[in-house]
């Protein structure tokens, strides 16, 4: 079993939360799915993340170790609206830094 440094506080979920999260080490084998392979997340990290199948994530791959990252997507556009989680994210954001775009903008 994992043991996540982290899970939900009240009604907010991971990915609102401003904190420090320390790397996890899991160690996993990967799977052949057609010619592809692919890894698997345990179901501790998938509720914790919120991440459901068929959901869009962001994969990254560092240029100099190697070191894989993966990110729940965060989905802008639902039915030609902006969703309410991009909003959230958007509005933390200038929250968080919006002295310094306004700056930038000058």
């Amino acid at each position: 079993m994992v043991t996540l440094p982290f899970r939900r506080v009240g009604d907010v979920p991971f990915h609102n939360r401003v904190e420090l999260v320390f790397n996890i080490y899991m160690e996993r084998k990967l799977v052949q799915i057609g010619k592809s392979l692919a890894v698997t997340l345990p179901v501790e990290v998938v509720k914790a993340l919120e991440l459901e199948k068929g959901q869009t994530v962001d994969v990254s791959v560092h240029p100099t170790t190697g070191a894989v990252t993966i990110r729940g997507g965060a989905k802008y556009f639902d039915g030609g609206k902006v969703t309410k989680r991009f909003r959230e994210l958007t509005q933390a954001l200038l929250e968080k830094r919006g002295e310094l775009y306004r700056r930038l903008a000058k």
